[in-house]
Parts: structure tokens; sequence; C-alpha cells
């Protein structure tokens, strides 16, 4: 007899802990929809300040749809991360996926901004191209994702001029510093925030568009603090961090 479907199966995870993990990655999903509403408002600016701007809707498609997949991948690890899940330290066709998508978007804001140098182009094709062979192998295959994101930071700086797009530069170590303590004390809680630093990359460089674009960007010395700050506070809670529990994995 149908019993029914039985959510508790597939997401191994505390009621309030599911919550905030599930909600995380629903932000993730929904995030660059910030990046599409900023585009249309300041549409005029934007063609005037990059080479092909409406490679910006497709880098926001493409996050959208890579953040797809890690819900995918997460689904197919019962949400519950440990080093050897494919959503972790492991591999799965949907984790594939996710990176590759998101190794696209980048290059796809790099040729958005500047994508009438053919090094540009040529760096963001080669480097969406060697992926897969990279993560089949596994072999230094962060590298275009880490290459490709900081040629997209930069180049919609140099195209935008607000500072603020370069704090995307802080959200890389925060997401690597949070997954860290996640694998390390088992505490799936920092599964939520170690997304949330992941997919906020694209809360900056929308707020940069749109700072560059009416005239009022972010002065050095804010941005300047804010970083400082970023990484001091997150020096200073690491210890408390290591010593949360690992959550009961429900069954």
């Amino acid at each position: 007899m149908n019993q029914g479907y039985q959510l508790g199966r597939d997401v191994q995870l505390p009621f309030a802990t599911a919550v905030w993990v599930l909600g995380a990655h629903l932000y993730a999903i929904l995030v660059p929809v910030m990046l599409i509403v900023v585009l249309v408002r300041h549409w005029p600016a934007v063609v005037e300040n990059t080479d092909y701007p409406a490679m910006l809707f497709v880098a926001a498609g493409l996050m959208m749809a890579g953040s797809a997949f890690e819900v995918a991948q997460n689904a197919v690890d019962q949400w519950y991360l440990t080093p050897e899940t494919g959503s972790a330290e492991g591999t799965g066709f949907c984790d594939f996926l996710f990176y590759w998508f998101i190794v696209a978007s980048q290059a796809a804001v790099a040729v958005a901004s500047m994508g009438d140098s053919m090094w540009i182009v040529l760096g963001a094709v080669a480097g969406t191209c060697i992926f897969p062979f990279l993560y089949f192998q596994q072999v230094a295959h962060f590298a275009p994702l880490g290459a490709l994101g900081l040629l997209s930071v930069l180049t919609a700086w140099w195209r935008f001029g607000d500072p603020v797009i370069l704090l995307q530069l802080l959200l890389s170590p925060l997401t690597m510093y949070f997954f860290a303590c996640l694998l390390k004390t088992g505490n799936q809680v920092l599964h939520g925030f170690t997304t949330v630093a992941a997919s906020s990359g694209v809360v900056f460089l929308a707020w940069g568009i749109h700072g560059g674009s009416q005239g009022t960007p972010w002065s050095w010395t804010t941005v300047i603090v804010v970083f400082a700050a970023g990484l001091s506070l997150a020096a200073i809670i690491r210890p408390l961090l290591l010593r949360l529990p690992a959550t009961p994995r429900t069954l």
C-alpha cells in the first residue's frame, strides 16, 4: 500500500537544521535574480560600460542552474555532508555540473565586461572547456574556477569602477573556512553558512553595477574595513565553531 512520500528519508537532518540548510540553497538559486533586476534598471549604463552586456543575463542563468545542480547533489547525499560525499570531497555527476556551470558563469561575466579583448575571451573559453577534464581526473579542478572568478571580479570592477565588487574576493576564503569547519565538526548548520558565503558574490556584483551606474560607488576605505572586519571576525569565532557538536543524523 502506498504510504506517501516521507521527506525525512531524503533530508536526514533535524527539522530546524533542515529548514536553515534548505533555505540557504533556495537563497542560492534565487539570489541571481538580484543581478537581473539591477541589469534591467540600469540597462543604458550597463550597455555603455560593457562589451557584451547580454552575457550578464547568461551569467545569471548559469548561476541559477549551477545552484540547482548543487541541490540535486545534496539530495543524492541526503543533505548530510561528510568528507566522502559528492557534495563535499567526493565526486558526483551533479557536483560536476554544479561546478562547471559556475565556472561558465564567471567566464560569462568576464566576456560581458571586456569581451572585445581576445585574451579575455580565450581565457574564458579555455577555462570553461578544460574544467571537465580536470574534474574527471580530480587534478587541480578548482584552478579554472579560481582563475575565472578572479578574472570576472577584476573585469567587472574595471568597467563599473565600484570597489564593492572586489568584496567577492572575501567570499572564497569564507566559503572554504565554513566548509572546513563543517567537515571537521560534522555540524550541518555550517552547511548553510557555506552555501550563503559561496553564493553571495553576485550580491556584490549587482551592488557594484548599481553603484557604478548611479555614480555612487563605495569608498576604498569602506571596502577595506569590511574586508578586514570579515576576516577578523572569522578568526575570532573559529575556536567556537570547531567546538560545535556533530549534528545527529535522522533516519
